[in-house]
């Protein structure tokens, strides 16, 4: 990646993982990282790493499956900031287990998350950055 001196990165699913991993580097290429996540604690350690690396971090509570929270995190996001430069929609999970133990509903939650949580997050930021 480039530099990213001024400029701000939102993330989901960034409490662990490739979302946390994202987060630390935007950070180390300067840029100032929102970080959303359903779980607020983990959230607030990727935030440390995050000012550790001279960055601002805003960690928000957000799950990508329910309507008008991701409307909120960037709502948030521009408050603070006063823009949106980066966005990665990297929520997601898999389903594990025998397939015979497994419901649909169990396949419903991945596909809510993988499928339409990145169709959120699009809807949700689109308007932000076409406006830098």
């Amino acid at each position: 990646m480039k530099n990213m001196l001024g400029k701000v990165a939102f993330i989901t699913g960034a409490s662990s993982g490739i979302g946390a991993a994202m987060a630390r580097e935007y950070a180390r290429i300067g840029a100032d990282v929102v970080v959303t996540a359903r779980r607020k604690d983990r959230l607030d350690e990727v935030a440390a790493a995050v000012r550790e690396l001279g960055a601002e971090a805003l960690p928000l509570a957000c799950d990508v499956t329910v309507d008008g929270e991701l409307e909120a995190a960037v709502g948030e996001t521009i408050e603070r900031f006063g823009r949106l430069d980066h966005v990665q929609a990297n929520a997601g999970f898999g389903v594990a287990g025998p397939f015979h133990k497994l419901t649909v509903d169990d396949y419903r939650r991945q596909f809510e998350t993988n499928v339409f949580g990145v169709l959120r997050t699009v809807a949700a930021t689109r308007e932000p950055l076409i406006q830098f």
